[in-house]
């Protein structure tokens, strides 16, 4: 067995399966977006992520790489630098934004595992991690109903009365947007009451990408609702620019509660980049799928 380098902590919103999660060892911490139930304060939430850094400190690991989604989705990741700093006599903990949200986490989450499991040391691993991190987007169409899904583009302020009729016509309409998020920023791209518009727009919006940057990695992300899976995947069975597929990841209840029931979206990165190695430690490599063709899903 290789002696690892570094730790993993993570919270549920990088919607990987559990069994991935499980082989990194990872330790889970937080409640993504804290909608679901009693949410707890930030205090709270970063009083977690303190026990979680000293128990690994403990157990004779000092450096951690915690991987989050974005602040403008989730609390997690600036709880986690809070307790990052407040660690620092007994760990070195770098925390990684993944600048996006769902399974564009997962994305970086999972390649930082394989470079764990390879045995890549600890600065390698991070230095991979933040570098895919500042290229991997979620495409997502949220359920009409989502408080996410109600945000808007920047077209200045247009007060109460402006945002409350806009609610107001997105629920009676059904009408749906398609979002970037990518950098830590949420984008308006679209605006539809026809999903197979938005999902023609997301598969448009990918072939874009793959012009300018390559051949695409992607992985869907879905909610339980199989119409509005089946309408995100036809355009992307007929698209004509070149991707390989990781599969289909099923949101956490937590991340459902965010983009509501029945939304769907892509997570992306050009494949150089999503393959691209780290500098590998000697030994096994055993733990996670280290081949290219392995898959994020289950599904």
């Amino acid at each position: 067995m290789l002696d690892r380098d570094f730790a993993i902590v993570c919270d549920r919103g990088c919607d990987l399966p559990p069994l991935y999660i499980e082989r990194t060892q990872a330790t889970l911490v937080g409640a993504v977006a804290q909608t679901l139930g009693t949410p707890l304060s930030a205090d709270e939430l970063t009083r977690e992520f303190v026990d979680a850094y000293r128990g690994i400190a403990a157990r004779g690991q000092r450096n951690i790489v915690s991987v989050h989604s974005c602040a403008s989705f989730s609390p997690e990741v600036l709880c986690a630098r809070e307790a990052a700093a407040a660690v620092s006599d007994v760990a070195d903990v770098r925390v990684v934004d993944s600048g996006s949200v769902s399974a564009a986490t997962g994305m970086v989450l999972f390649r930082l595992a394989c470079h764990w499991a390879d045995g890549c040391s600890f600065e390698d691993a991070v230095t991979s991690a933040e570098e895919l991190a500042s290229r991997v987007r979620l495409l997502v169409i949220p359920a009409s109903s989502s408080r996410f899904g109600r945000r808007r583009g920047r077209r200045g302020h247009v007060g109460l009365i402006g945002r409350a009729t806009s609610t107001l016509r997105m629920r009676i309409s059904g009408e749906r947007g398609l979002f970037l998020v990518s950098g830590g920023e949420v984008t308006q791209l679209a605006r539809s009451g026809d999903l197979a518009d938005l999902t023609g727009r997301l598969a448009h919006a990918m072939s874009s990408v793959s012009a300018g940057e390559g051949p695409l990695v992607y992985a869907c992300v879905e909610t339980g609702d199989r119409a509005s899976l089946r309408a995100l995947q036809k355009p992307l069975d007929t698209n004509e620019f070149e991707a390989t597929s990781l599969g289909t990841l099923r949101a956490t209840p937590p991340v459902e509660e965010v983009l509501g029931t029945g939304a769907v979206g892509v997570a992306l990165v050009p494949a150089r980049d999503y393959w691209k190695e780290g500098k590998n430690g000697e030994g096994e490599k055993d733990g996670l799928p280290v081949d290219p063709r392995a898959s994020l899903a289950t599904s």
